[in-house]
């Protein structure tokens, strides 16, 4: 990353130890070392917010092209279908005689209509038998 050497470090140490002096040298330090530390840390957080969302993105793609293949095969295996069910009407249709041509010799069977109950035989609410009550 950085091509520091070890005597230009000591050099900005020394530049750092005059500018700022010994009191304030230590907490500039912690400081800069908590800031680094979350630099860091964001980084991390960055590069595998990253990796997450490649990896996502092709997962998407591969979905995408399972689709693509099941909506193809589907499509395929429908027209199959319909294919085989024409040639099995045209089968049916020229081995069947036609539904028009019924004999005239076979009638259809007559049913007897039933008669629908009167409302005269139903019982009326005054025809109740309920037992008296003496009170």
């Amino acid at each position: 990353m950085l091509d520091i050497s070890f005597s230009e470090l000591l050099l900005c140490f020394l530049v750092a130890l005059v500018v700022l002096g010994p009191e304030k040298l230590p907490r500039v330090a912690r400081g800069i070392g908590r800031w680094t530390g979350q630099a860091k840390a964001y980084m991390r957080n960055l590069s595998a917010e990253l990796d997450r969302e490649s990896h996502a993105s092709e997962l998407k793609q591969q979905m995408a092209d399972a689709r693509r293949i099941f909506d193809e095969e589907s499509t395929a295996m429908k027209r199959e279908f319909h294919g085989a069910a024409e040639q099995g009407r045209n089968a049916m249709s020229d081995s069947l005689p036609a539904a028009d041509a019924t004999p005239a010799h076979i009638e259809a069977p007559v049913v007897p209509a039933q008669a629908a109950p009167r409302a005269a035989d139903a019982p009326t609410f005054g025809e109740a038998k309920t037992p008296d009550k003496h009170v």
